[in-house]
C-alpha cells in the first residue's frame, strides 16, 4: 500500500512537495527492506516532514522503528497515522498491542475496542483487553476474553497463554501448566509458550522447572540480557555458582564492550559472589580485555574490596592515560591508604577534567581530612549533582558535612540518597555507621526495612534487616524479618531497580502484586 501511494504520487506530477514525499518514500521502503534503518528512518521523516497528511508515510516509519526495535517510537508514528485513518486495521491493532507495551493502555484499550467494532471476531484485539484486565486485577474480565478466543479458535496461542497466565496468577498452577504443555505439545514450542511456561514454573516456585526451560529461550533469544540475567540470579539463588560464572563469562565474550552488562553483572556479583573470576581469567582480561571489560571489571573488584585486582585490571588504560582509569585508581589508592599519590592523580585529572567525579571524591576526602570542609562540601556537591547514579557521592558530601558540625544536612544529604538509590546497599551501611555515632538506632531499624521492601528477593538483605531487629527492634521486628526472608529464599526473580517499565503482555513476568489483587485481599507490606 505504501509503495502504491508514492508511486502514485510520484507519476501524477503533482507539484514539489509530492514528488519530494514520493521519492523519499519509495527510498525509505527499499532502504527498510534491505535492512538499513538509520537512512530508512531518516527518509521517511523526510517524506512526512514534505507531506505531513499522508498516513501511510507514517505507517512507513512506525514499520521502520518496529524493526529497530523501538516500541515507543512506533507507537508515536502509528498514533500520528491514526489521525488520518481512524478506520485503519493495521494501525489499531498495532496501538493496541504497543500501547500495552510501552504502558499506553488507554490508548490500547481504545484501539482494542475500535477493532472489535468493526471486526468482532478479533481475537488479537480481545488479547490485549485480556491482558489490561490482568494488570487492572479484573480476573473475571480477563477469563470472559479467554472463552471468547477459545470460541472462535481454541489452539490459539494468545489465548492459551492468557488463559494460563490468568490460572497461574490465581492460584490454579498445575492447571496452568497443564495448558502449556499440552500446548506445546499440541502446536510445538514457540518463544511465548516457552516464555509463558518459564513463568508459570516461575509462580509455581519449580527452579527446576526453570533451569530446564531457560537454555532453550536463551538459544531463541541470543540477544536478550534480561533472560540471561535472570537464570544467572536463577543460578546463584540455586546454589550453582560454577554454573552461574559459566554463563557470566559467556555473555561477556559475546558483548564485552556492553556497559550495561558489566553493570547489572556487578549487581549480581555483589549480591552473591565477589570472587567471581579466577586469577587466570582476571589476568587474561587485564592484557587482552576490551577496554570496557577492564574498566567494568575493576570497578566491581574496588567496590568488592579487591584492591589488587581492581588495580591489575585497570594497568593497561591507566597507562594509556584513560582518565576513567586514572580516576579509579586514584580512589583505589585512597582506600589502601596511600592518600599523597591519590592527591597526586587527582590533581593531574582534575587540571583536565574539572568535573571527574573519582578525582572530586578523592580531592573532597582529602580536604576534608585538612579540614577544609567548604571546599569538600563544594566537590561533594559536584559529585552528586553531575553522577546521582554514584553512591560515594552522598556518602562523601554527608562526611563533610558532619566533619563540620552541620549533622542536620549530614542526615538530609544520606535520606536524599536512599531516596534516589533505595536498593543500594553500600550506601545504607554508611548511613547506619553514620545513625550509630548519632544515636538514632530507630532510623536503623526502618532504614533497613525499607531497604528489603526495596529488594523483597535478596535474603541477604532481608538478613541484614533481621540482625538490625536483633540489635534495636523487638518482636514485631524480628517476625516481620522472619517473614520477609523465607519468602526471599522463596523468590525466582531479580529485584528490578524502581522505574523500571513494568512487562505486559505476552513477554510479561508473574508478578506478586498481580497474585494479591486477583486474591481479593488487601496488598499491604510486611
Amino acid at each position: 500500500m505504501i509503495l502504491a501511494v508514492a508511486l502514485l504520487f510520484s507519476a501524477s506530477g503533482c507539484g514539489d512537495p509530492l514528488q519530494r514525499a514520493a521519492d523519499k518514500a519509495l527510498l525509505a521502503q527499499s532502504q527498510l527492506s534491505s535492512g538499513n534503518l538509520d537512512d530508512a528512518r531518516e527518509n521517511a521523516r523526510e517524506a512526512i516532514s514534505a507531506r505531513d497528511d499522508v498516513a501511510d508515510y507514517y505507517v512507513l516509519l512506525a514499520r521502520i522503528e518496529m524493526a529497530a526495535q523501538r516500541p515507543a517510537s512506533a507507537f508515536n508514528a502509528y498514533s500520528m497515522a491514526l489521525d488520518l485513518q481512524a478506520d485503519n486495521l493495521e494501525v489499531l491493532q498495532n496501538i493496541s498491542e504497543l500501547g500495552l507495551q510501552t504502558g499506553n493502555i488507554r490508548e490500547a484499550r481504545e484501539a482494542a475496542d475500535r477493532i472489535l467494532l468493526l471486526t468482532p471476531n478479533s481475537t488479537r484485539a480481545m488479547l490485549v483487553k485480556g491482558f489490561i484486565a490482568i494488570d487492572d486485577g479484573r480476573m473475571d474480565d480477563a477469563e470472559q476474553m479467554v472463552s471468547k478466543i477459545q470460541e472462535i479458535n481454541a489452539n490459539d496461542e494468545g489465548g492459551i497463554i492468557l488463559s494460563a497466565r490468568v490460572n497461574a496468577i490465581k492460584g490454579d498452577v498445575d492447571r496452568a501448566l497443564a495448558t502449556v504443555v499440552n500446548a506445546i505439545a499440541e502446536i510445538g514450542e514457540t518463544e511465548a509458550l516457552n516464555l509463558t511456561l518459564l513463568e508459570v514454573y516461575r509462580r509455581k516456585g519449580d527452579s527446576q522447572g526453570m533451569r530446564k526451560v531457560f537454555p532453550t529461550i536463551l538459544e531463541s533469544m541470543p540477544g536478550s540480557t534480561d533472560y540471561l540475567f535472570d537464570y544467572v540470579n536463577l543460578l546463584y539463588k540455586t546454589g550453582e555458582p560454577a554454573m552461574a560464572r559459566s554463563e557470566a563469562i559467556e555473555a561477556i565474550q559475546a558483548k564485552p564492550n556492553d556497559l550495561q552488562l558489566y553493570q547489572t553483572l556487578s549487581t549480581l556479583w555483589l549480591e552473591y559472589d565477589r570472587k567471581p573470576l579466577s586469577n587466570s581469567q582476571i589476568s587474561y582480561i587485564a592484557q587482552s580485555g576490551t577496554r570496557a571489560a577492564q574498566l567494568s571489571l575493576a570497578r566491581f573488584y574496588y567496590a568488592a574490596g579487591n584492591y589488587e585486582a581492581a588495580l591489575r585490571l585497570s594497568k593497561i588504560p591507566f597507562s594509556a592515560g584513560v582518565p576513567e582509569a586514572q580516576g579509579l585508581v586514584a580512589r583505589i589508592r585512597l582506600a589502601q591508604g596511600d592518600a599523597k599519590t591519590a592527591g597526586t592523580l587527582a590533581t593531574k585529572l582534575l587540571e583536565r577534567d574539572v568535573r571527574n567525579a573519582d578525582a572530586l571524591l578523592v580531592r573532597s576526602a582529602l580536604h576534608r581530612s585538612a579540614r577544609q570542609f567548604d571546599r569538600a562540601i563544594e566537590d561533594a556537591s559536584l559529585v552528586v549533582s553531575d553522577s546521582p547514579q554514584e553512591f560515594a557521592g552522598y556518602v562523601e558530601l554527608a562526611s563533610a558535612y558532619a566533619a563540620d558540625g552541620n549533622l542536620i544536612r549530614a542526615r538530609q544529604t544520606f535520606e536524599r540518597g536512599m531516596d534516589i538509590l533505595p536498593q543500594s546497599t553500600m550506601l545504607a551501611d554508611e548511613y547506619r555507621d553514620f545513625l550509630l555515632r548519632v544515636g538514632d538506632t530507630q532510623r536503623i531499624v526502618s532504614l533497613y526495612h525499607e531497604l528489603a521492601l526495596a529488594k523483597p528477593s535478596s535474603a541477604a538483605t532481608w538478613k541484614a534487616y533481621a540482625k538490625m531487629c536483633s540489635n534495636f527492634g523487638g518482636a514485631l521486628c524480628a517476625s516481620k524479618a522472619t517473614s520477609g526472608m523465607t519468602r526471599a529464599r522463596m523468590s525466582l526473580v531479580i529485584d528490578e531497580p524502581p522505574g523500571t517499565p513494568q512487562r505486559r503482555g505476552l513477554f510479561a513476568r508473574i508478578t506478586p502484586e498481580e497474585v494479591c489483587a486477583a486474591s481479593g485481599g488487601l496488598c499491604t507490606e510486611n
